[in-house]
């Protein structure tokens, strides 16, 4: 993807002005050598990280993830056994696609492919997407009173506060929201007839915040604050252009977003109505600790690329581990290091955040 000649520019002046400014220490704190297809870190800075695992099964492939967790002291166990999840017969696959972690650190939600058995009208299993639940050693949870053993159709899960209840959405966009206590079993559809083109989770609040435009009489996008439990709506401010990549920061009160391929916008929630526009090139981004800034990998997701901490205010660039190629990254919660998968493998490594 060409950069617009002000980005380069930025990158050229960074590098004059920080040419010791790596930001993260040049030999990591840890390294997990497994083919980790999917990470995500707890609150607490357990990394959980997905291993794919393939055999031949006579004529055909299938795929039984392992799910592992890692302690920040570096030591790791596996948790899920993808094997003995779903043992066969009959041959059905089973892939993780996201994970991630409760605000208590202690249960985890997962978005997966899976295959459903073949029945007499079919001569063949079939693919669907759905929704497992975990706790942190492993346990199945399963939902009351369901009758398959996943939430079918459904993706994008986080449990909130309480560890007892669940939201996730449905559809392939615009989404519905949708509410659940597995315990109980019983789903319930938020802001019945109101869909989101855009949702980021702000889960140790029981808050999401969206935009969507069925919300507003207007007709045009909106940015709102949605009570999860409660399902309260609060219309912060107009969103003229959208292209995508909802993120919160770290205190919940400041989400930026993609205006179009080349502009990061920051609305600050205390003052939703002055967005802070800033050119950074198209890609995926996370929010620092300070949140004046956001650590940026350019290009597709699912391509590797370099990070570069990018200056919500001064509009500076300033390139992390020697413009090292990474396929996807995190900042652990507490803002003091960062977790990179290298492209290949998927090797992971934690780095030191200065």
């Amino acid at each position: 993807m060409r950069l617009p000649s002000s980005v380069l520019m930025a990158l050229l002046i960074g590098a004059v002005l920080f040419p010791n400014s790596t930001v993260a220490q040049e030999k990591p704190k840890f390294v997990i050598e497994e083919d980790c297809s999917h990470f995500s870190v707890a609150p607490d800075n357990k990394i959980v990280f997905v291993v794919q695992r393939q055999k031949r099964m006579k004529k055909i492939v299938i795929q039984r993830d392992d799910i592992w967790v890692a302690s920040p002291n570096g030591g790791k166990r596996r948790i899920v056994e993808g094997e003995k999840f779903m043992p066969a017969p009959p041959p059905l696959s089973f892939q993780v696609d996201s994970i991630s972690w409760s605000p208590d650190s202690r249960l985890l939600a997962a978005d997966i492919t899976f295959q459903k058995p073949a029945t007499d009208d079919e001569s063949s299993p079939t693919t669907a997407k759905g929704i497992a639940l975990f706790d942190e050693n492993g346990g199945e949870i399963k939902v009351a009173g369901s009758k398959t053993r996943f939430i079918e159709d459904a993706g994008n899960a986080t449990w909130l506060a309480d560890g007892q209840t669940i939201v996730y959405v449905t559809g392939g966009g615009p989404f519905q929201i949708i509410r659940m206590k597995p315990s109980q079993g019983k789903a319930v559809t938020l802001f019945e007839g109101h869909t989101f083109d855009g949702i980021t989770w702000d889960a140790k609040h029981n808050q999401a915040y969206a935009i969507g435009r069925n919300l507003s009489i207007s007709g045009r996008d909106v940015l709102v604050q949605l009570d999860l439990l409660n399902e309260g709506v609060r219309e912060l401010t107009r969103v003229p252009e959208f292209q995508g990549k909802l993120t919160i920061a770290p205190s919940g009160n400041r989400v930026g977003y993609f205006v179009d391929a080349d502009t990061i916008e920051v609305r600050e929630l205390a003052h939703p109505n002055q967005p802070l526009k800033t050119r950074a090139g198209f890609g995926r981004f996370q929010f620092g600790l300070d949140e004046k800034r956001v650590l940026l990998k350019r290009g597709p997701d699912e391509k590797s690329g370099t990070l570069v901490w990018v200056g919500l205010t001064d509009g500076s660039f300033r390139p992390i581990l020697h413009d090292q190629l990474v396929s996807a990254f995190q900042i652990a919660p507490d803002g003091q290091s960062i977790i990179i998968a290298e492209p290949g493998k998927h090797i992971l490594k934690g780095y030191s955040l200065q």
